[in-house]
């Protein structure tokens, strides 16, 4: 009898999954159900926030240091919002992904944090169509990748079947559970709580966990996430916020975190 009422509740479950997905298909986030004003772009630090990124340089090198070398100068360059008023930071100094990231010196295990970019296509041209490329790594291990649409994608990137590394995913490892997509040229913004894995000394006995909303709409929810994308390893030791560089112009800005390591 229990088995029949678990089948009955996951099959109910599956049903409105595939009822709610179509209805979603084509609408901009802020038109979808269960959009979140709170979580989107806009959102305020709030009072104990640490404050990574205020639109100077001086943030920057207070709370960031380039990786893979650190000792590397700071290669990343504040740029005027393309978009409207204030300072932004823009990804700068690479051609490739990997060789001038940017990670922040303080190493977290568990936080709340915010993240606004802007994709603007390729670095110089004026324009801000084109392929853009970057990501928010937790911890610098599990990349939240962002990508614009290429290919057959770029013509309905509203209806676009994101993939395992399209934005939103969790880099190779879990596809967003909705597509909240805005055009190059507008802001985004992912708002995340990232939860560490377990350990038992230096075995892992639980996956990290985290949950993420894109442009308001939550697109992982307490999901596990468990492959290290172009960082440092998955240990127990905690691991910093970091934005990769590309090689196209990513702009970012509102970059915060809430400690919850303790």
């Amino acid at each position: 009898m229990k088995t029949l009422s678990v089948i009955r509740i996951i099959f109910s479950c599956l049903i409105l999954f595939l009822w709610l997905g179509p209805l979603q298909a084509g609408k901009k986030p802020e038109e979808q159900s269960g959009y979140e004003q709170n979580k989107d772009v806009g959102l305020k630090a709030p009072k104990g926030a640490e404050i990574l990124f205020d639109g100077t340089m001086e943030s920057v090198r207070k709370n960031w240091e380039m990786w893979p070398k650190k000792e590397m100068d700071i290669t990343w360059k504040i740029m005027d919002n393309p978009n409207g008023k204030g300072r932004t930071l823009m990804t700068s100094g690479g051609k490739s992904w990997g060789s001038h990231d940017l990670v922040t010196k303080k190493k977290y295990s568990s936080y709340e944090g915010h993240v606004e970019f802007i994709m603007m296509g390729a670095r110089g041209d004026g324009k801000s169509d084109g392929y853009t490329n970057s990501g928010v790594y937790m911890q610098n291990r599990y990349e939240i990748q962002i990508e614009s649409p290429k290919g057959k994608d770029i013509a309905d990137p509203y209806n676009w079947k994101i993939g395992g590394h399209g934005i939103a995913a969790f880099c190779m490892d879990r596809v967003p559970d909705r597509n909240a997509w805005r055009p190059n040229g507008q802001w985004h913004a992912f708002h995340f709580i990232f939860k560490d894995a377990q350990w038992d000394g230096d075995k892992k006995v639980a996956n990290a966990r985290a949950t993420v909303w894109w442009n308001g709409i939550k697109v992982h929810d307490n999901a596990e996430v468990q492959k290290a994308n172009g960082g440092i390893k998955v240990t127990s030791a905690p691991g910093g916020l970091k934005l990769q560089e590309h090689g196209q112009d990513v702009r970012y800005r509102n970059v915060w975190i809430i400690d919850q390591s303790g």
